[in-house]
C-alpha cells in the first residue's frame, strides 16, 4: 500500500494551497473517532476534506462523490463530544494559512476567530498522519494551549508527548534522520559501507522523506534487492542509488505508483494508474482499500455470527443423537411390560426379580420389579418408561429434521458471504440474518447477469437475490441450474427471444458458473442439476432462496 509520507504531504499541500487559504469552514462531521469531514467553501467551490486517523488507512483528501459512496460513510445522529468542540471553535471560521513542518507527516491549519469576549484569535488544526499515532489536535496558538483532541494520550501510552485538553501542545519528538539534500557523496557512501542492516531499512532510519514501501519500489526498479545487506552494495550500485534517490526527493513531480491490488482494480474500473492529481490518487486509492476493509470486516462479522449458530445447532443435533440410542432401551421397556402383562397369572406378588423367556422363546429376559407394587403396576411402570423414551426419541427426530434444515440454510447464508464483493450483497444478507433491526426498505438489488449468444445468464449470489431470480425475473421456460447437494448459487438462462434454445455450449457455460459459484468449486467431479422454471416450487414456511425441483437432468462438470 502507499504510506503517507513528508513528501505525498508536501505535494498535497502545495497543489491546494490555493483553496485551503481563504477557504470558510461551513460544517464539520465527524462519522467515527478516527474520521473527520470538514466542508470547505472557496472560490466559488465546495469541497469536503476527509481525515482518517486509523493507523492502517491514515490519510488525508477532498473527496469526489463516487469515493464518498465507495467509503460507506455514516453520520451518527448525536455527533461525539470532540466534533461539537470542532463546530464551536471552527464552523463559520475561514482558514488563513497551511503549513507542514519540515519533514514531518504534519498538515497545519490555521484559522482566527474570536474568543468569549471578542478578541481575534489564533487557532491551529493539527493533522498528524503517523501511523499508529495519527492525532488531529485542536490548540491556541497564543498560549500553546491544547482545545482538544480526537484521541488523548496520557502519561501511561506516552512519556515523550502527552496530548490532552488543557496540556501545552508539543511537536512529536525529533528523529535522528539527516537530509539526503545536504549529504555529500562520501558519507552516504561511508553510512552504507559500515551497517549490516537491511538497505531499505537502513535508508529508511538515516534519511528523511523515504518509507520502506517507497525504498522497496526505487531499489527495485534499480534491479537492487531492497532486503540485501547495506555493506554488500558495490561502489558503481552505491553511486546510482545515491543519484536515483537524491532525484526523486528533490524533484518538483514525483510519481507515485500504486500496488498490484490497485492496478487489477483499476483496470476493471477503467480507472487511471498514473496520476496527475495527488489528491485524486490519495482520494482513488485510498477509497479503494477503505471500501475493501469495510467489506472484509463486514464479512469477518457475519461470518463469527453464522459459525457461532452453526456451532450451537450441530451441538444440538449430537446431542440428540444419544436419543436415538435410547429408542432401543424403550422397545426393551415395552417388551417388559408385555412379558408381565401375559404372565399375571403365573407370577407371585412381591418379588424383586423375575426372568421370562420372551415371546419367541429364544431369550430370556431379567426383569426388575417393585416388590410394593402390584404386578399390572410393574407393567404399567415399563409402559410408562416405553412412552416416555418413544416421545423423546420423536422430538429427538423432529428437532433433528428442523436442525438440518436450519444447518443447510445456514451454510447457504456463510457461503453467500463468502462470495460477496460487495457492501450491499453483504448488507443484504446481514437483513436476513437480523430482521428484527434490518432496514424496513433496502436498495435495490444488483445482481450479476452475463449476456451470452441471445442468453442472459442471472446469477444469484445470496437468497435475497435467489428470490428475486425465482418470483420476478424469471419465465416458466427458463433454465435453472444448481450444484447438486451442496451450498451454491442459483444460475437462471434466460433466452432474450421466446424461440430460442440453449445449445450443449450454453448448457455447459451455465453449469460451470454453478460449479465456480458453489463450495465445490475446487473439487474435481462436481454433479450440477437444471430444470425449467417452471419445476420449481417454493414451499410454504420456507426460509430464503430455499426451493424444491423435479424433472432435472444431471451434468458432471470436470
Amino acid at each position: 500500500m502507499i504510506n503517507i509520507d513528508s513528501l505525498i504531504l508536501e505535494d498535497f499541500c502545495k497543489e491546494n494551497e490555493d483553496f485551503f487559504v481563504g477557504a470558510k469552514v461551513q460544517r464539520i462531521q465527524q462519522p467515527t473517532r478516527k474520521e473527520l469531514i470538514l466542508h470547505l467553501r472557496n472560490n466559488f467551490e465546495s469541497r469536503k476534506l476527509y481525515i482518517n486517523i486509523n493507523p492502517t488507512l491514515y490519510h488525508i483528501a477532498f473527496m469526489s462523490k463516487e469515493n464518498e459512496r465507495r467509503r460507506h460513510i455514516s453520520i451518527p445522529k448525536q455527533p461525539p463530544m470532540f466534533c461539537m468542540l470542532l463546530r464551536k471553535h471552527m464552523e463559520g471560521a475561514k482558514i488563513t494559512k497551511i503549513m507542514q513542518p519540515k519533514y514531518e507527516r504534519i498538515l497545519e491549519l490555521y484559522f482566527e476567530n474570536y474568543n468569549e469576549i471578542g478578541d481575534k484569535i489564533e487557532e491551529c488544526l493539527s493533522i498528524e498522519l503517523m501511523g499508529k499515532h495519527s492525532n488531529v489536535v485542536l490548540y491556541n496558538t497564543d498560549s500553546n494551549i491544547i482545545i482538544g483532541c480526537a484521541h488523548n494520550i496520557g502519561a501511561q501510552k506516552s512519556k515523550e508527548r502527552e496530548l490532552a485538553g488543557g496540556l501545552p501542545f508539543v511537536y512529536p519528538p525529533k528523529l535522528n534522520k539527516k537530509n539526503l539534500l545536504t549529504t555529500r557523496s562520501a558519507t552516504f557512501v561511508k553510512i552504507i559501507k559500515e551497517s549490516d542492516l537491511p538497505l531499505k531499512k537502513l535508508l529508511s532510519e538515516k534519511y528523511f522523506g523515504f518509507t520502506q514501501i517507497t525504498l522497496e519500489e526505487l531499489l527495485t526498479k534499480l534491479e537492487i534487492q531492497p532486503d540485501i545487506s547495506a555493506r554488500c552494495l558495490r561502489d558503481e550500485q552505491i553511486q546510482i542509488l545515491f543519484i536515483a534517490l537524491y532525484e526523486y526527493i528533490s524533484s518538483e513531480k514525483r510519481n507515485y505508483s500504486v500496488d498490484s491490488d490497485y492496478i487489477k482494480y483499476s483496470s476493471v474500473l477503467k480507472l487511471p494508474i498514473h496520476y496527475c492529481s495527488v489528491n485524486d490518487l490519495l482520494d482513488d486509492y485510498f477509497a479503494f482499500y477503505t471500501e475493501k476493509f469495510f467489506i472484509e470486516n463486514l464479512k469477518a462479522s457475519l461470518r463469527v455470527r453464522l459459525e457461532k449458530d452453526l456451532k450451537k445447532l450441530k451441538e444440538g443435533l449430537k446431542y440428540r443423537q444419544k436419543q436415538f440410542e435410547n429408542l432401543d432401551r424403550s422397545v426393551l421397556y415395552k417388551l417388559k411390560a408385555d412379558l408381565i402383562m401375559a404372565n399375571l397369572y403365573s407370577l407371585e406378588s412381591g418379588l424383586k426379580k423375575t426372568f421370562l423367556r420372551d415371546f419367541d422363546g429364544t431369550n430370556t429376559i431379567e426383569i426388575d420389579l417393585d416388590e410394593n407394587l402390584s404386578l399390572i403396576d410393574n407393567a404399567n411402570k415399563y409402559y410408562t418408561k416405553y412412552n416416555k423414551a418413544k416421545k423423546a426419541y420423536n422430538v429427538a427426530v423432529e428437532f433433528a429434521q428442523e436442525a438440518q434444515r436450519e444447518i443447510s440454510y445456514l451454510e447457504e447464508l456463510l457461503f453467500s458471504v463468502d462470495i460477496a464483493n460487495s457492501v450491499e450483497s453483504l448488507q443484504e444478507i446481514a437483513a436476513e440474518i437480523d430482521k428484527e433491526h434490518s432496514p424496513k426498505k433496502l436498495p435495490e438489488s444488483i445482481i450479476d447477469k452475463r449476456e451470452i449468444r441471445g442468453f442472459v445468464v442471472y446469477i444469484g449470489k445470496n437468497n435475497r437475490q435467489n428470490d428475486l431470480i425465482y418470483s420476478k425475473i424469471s419465465s416458466p421456460n427458463d433454465l435453472w441450474f444448481h450444484v447438486l447437494n451442496a451450498p451454491g448459487a442459483h444460475i437462471l438462462v434466460k433466452p432474450q427471444n421466446s424461440s430460442q434454445e440453449p445449445d450443449n455450449e450454453l448448457l455447459l457455460y451455465a453449469a460451470n458458473l454453478a460449479k465456480e459459484y458453489s463450495t465445490q468449486k475446487n473439487s474435481g467431479k462436481v454433479s450440477v442439476i437444471y430444470t425449467k422454471r417452471k419445476y420449481l416450487k417454493k414451499p410454504p414456511n420456507q426460509k430464503g432462496g430455499m426451493v424444491t425441483y423435479k424433472n432435472e437432468t444431471e451434468i458432471v462438470v470436470p
